[in-house]
């Protein structure tokens, strides 16, 4: 969701093609990182071994507050906090922003070759809360075309095999009941019913 996140727990996001080289190398994002997860939760991951918190922390230190980060990164700092207000399964008095290490004054990245997942990966899908005019601003919005178009084709598909089903339990061509076809399909719009997948 926003520029530098973990992933919900029950989030698994698709494959992707690698990101096209959209970045402007201004440096918000990279002064402006913040995960799903409050601070304290990534330090007790850190106290279990989990590698992706290791790794996000070793390059992040987190901002004292929110305030600090606005100085820094105001109008992303705003844009995350309203996209957080507007969540029913965060608080935000529970977001810590972050800023990288190796950030060189020129915004540029000082440990491009060795950079986390986060980064190389960043933004993760169309709704990523990034800065404003950030290069990947075009990118975003074809993901979220395309997410939309994909889920709007399983719904259809879900329809017509209703709509063609003799019983109401069995699709008429294929070895799945419908119950297990709506199980499936759900399944695959899940990463999306947080950004409105159900109107689709």
């Amino acid at each position: 969701m926003f520029n530098h996140t973990f992933q919900d727990a029950d989030d698994q996001q698709p494959q992707r093609a690698p990101l096209p080289d959209l970045c402007h190398k201004c440096g918000r994002c990279c002064n402006s990182a913040t995960t799903f997860l409050p601070h304290r939760e990534l330090l007790r991951l850190v106290a279990e071994g989990e590698k992706e918190a290791i790794d996000f922390l070793e390059i992040f230190e987190p901002f004292p507050s929110v305030e600090a980060a606005r100085s820094v990164v105001p109008e992303q700092v705003d844009r995350v906090m309203q996209v957080i207000a507007d969540r029913d399964d965060m608080d935000v008095n529970d977001v810590t922003f972050y800023h990288c290490r190796y950030v060189t004054e020129e915004g540029l990245c000082g440990i491009y070759e060795r950079r986390p997942r986060c980064c190389r990966e960043a933004p993760v899908h169309g709704w990523s809360v990034m800065p404003p005019g950030c290069g990947f601003e075009g990118w975003q919005f074809e993901q979220r075309e395309r997410h939309q178009a994909d889920v709007r084709k399983l719904k259809e598909m879900q329809f017509q095999m209703e709509m063609l089903s003799p019983d109401g339990i069995h699709m008429p061509t294929r070895n799945m009941t419908l119950d297990e076809l709506r199980a499936s399909i759900g399944g695959a719009i899940k990463p999306w019913v947080r950004f409105g997948a159900e109107q689709w």
